[in-house]
């Protein structure tokens, strides 16, 4: 499970800001309405602050939902310290509260937003650092043209496919991401894994089809099942990357990874190979359960836990379904490229040994792990935190160029 799906269940990520760019008049009331209402949170004063808010947010909330939420913010940051003065600020399209809120172990951003008397919109966030524009760039011969990715009527998902120049008719990976709604980056705090996967692989002859994730794009419309929210979007992916090159590669990170072996049993013939980065192996809900393990004090009362899952079982009951992922990819012939980071928490080396055992010693199956890396497949020391991934980095070279030779290797094969 990604970490974005971690910090809306962890994080209070309790609406979506409505699009709202609010006149200048009553600014200074909001920033007031909106420390009395950051109190109320702080206090557990769940009747009071449903009061505030919107008939919307309250038909999606209950005082249940909302006593002891900071309590679950506190379980991984740590003891909260104090806040700064609140000002206003844009976030996104929408003009929103916002003060930086200090804990033990890091720091959120807490961003509410009003439409008149009512509060319309409440978050905690991470505090995303300014990134350096140029910070991901393409090699000069590369091209990255937009296009569409058409599943069904009504959906239509913006994409980006980058040709690398480096060899003829390069072959090409479509991406598919993990939990929750990204974008076609897979932007996580201050790292953008797709964009960056995008910009190494073009210099070693290949291309890259990447594509915003349905529920960022539609985020009214209802998700139910791993279809809508993975499968159908990523086999219309593929099917528009083989009007590029037929040498189709399917990348998948997180529940990406963990879906391939779904994706490519109905892609049929159309992919090549697929890589696996930090793909669960078992149960979302085991898996899960063990990011809890980590993230929380052991002290950490039940209730905050199964507060967790049934609200995980609420929005998104499809992700704690069985999925069958072993078994399916013990039914593939094509070849596979399982990565695994050492140092995630989030999908573990538990998950790497049972890919090991199910299909480890299948013929076409490469197995790669890396000790100094966490689940973004980033460098780092000790125990991965979840602050981690606000320290912008790139994918390390090896894990580039254990890609591209697997890359490369199916495509002269063939």
């Amino acid at each position: 499970m990604s970490m974005r799906k971690v910090l809306t269940i962890l994080l209070l990520m309790l609406t979506v800001l409505a699009p709202k760019a609010r006149a200048q008049q009553g600014v200074d009331n909001d920033l007031v309405k909106a420390e009395h209402a950051f109190s109320l949170l702080l206090a557990d004063e769940a009747d009071s602050l449903l009061a505030m808010m919107s008939p919307e947010m309250v038909q999606a909330l209950s005082a249940q939902d909302m006593h002891g939420a900071m309590a679950q913010v506190e379980g991984p940051m740590g003891a909260y310290q104090d806040h700064s003065q609140w000002e206003r600020r844009m976030i996104g399209d929408t003009e929103a509260c916002v003060s930086t809120v200090s804990f033990e172990r890091g720091q959120l951003m807490a961003v509410i937003v009003f439409n008149g008397d009512k509060m319309t919109g409440l978050r905690l966030m991470p505090v995303v650092p300014d990134t350096t524009p140029d910070f991901y760039t393409l090699p000069h011969d590369a091209i990255a043209t937009d296009d569409t990715v058409h599943t069904a009527p009504g959906i239509a998902l913006p994409a980006t496919v980058t040709l690398s120049g480096r060899t003829a008719e390069p072959p090409i990976v479509v991406m598919v991401h993990g939990s929750g709604p990204l974008d076609r980056d897979e932007t996580v705090m201050a790292n953008k894994t797709f964009l960056d996967l995008a910009c190494q692989l073009a210099e070693h002859g290949i291309s890259t089809l990447r594509y915003d994730k349905r529920t960022m794009v539609y985020p009214q419309t209802p998700v139910s099942t791993m279809d809508d929210e993975v499968i159908l979007d990523a086999l219309a992916a593929i099917r528009l990357a083989r009007t590029y090159n037929n040498n189709v590669f399917l990348l998948g990170h997180s529940l990406g990874a963990m879906m391939a072996p779904a994706i490519a049993l109905r892609a049929d013939s159309l992919l090549a190979g697929i890589i696996m980065m930090a793909g669960p192996a078992r149960d979302l809900e085991q898996v899960v359960s063990e990011q809890l393990d980590y993230l929380l004090p052991p002290d950490t009362p039940d209730s905050v836990r199964n507060a967790t899952f049934d609200q995980l079982r609420t929005a998104s009951p499809h992700y704690l379904q069985p999925q069958q992922q072993v078994q399916t990819a013990q039914q593939l012939s094509l070849p596979i490229l399982i990565l695994q980071g050492e140092r995630d928490y989030q999908v573990t080396m538990t998950d790497y040994r049972l890919w090991q055992q199910a299909i480890g010693e299948r013929n076409g199956v490469v197995m790669r792990s890396y000790p100094a890396l966490n689940h973004l497949f980033l460098e780092g020391e000790g125990p991965s935190t979840p602050m981690e991934y606000q320290r912008q980095s790139h994918i390390p070279q090896q894990v580039i160029d254990d890609i591209a030779a697997f890359v490369h290797a199916q495509r002269f094969a063939r």
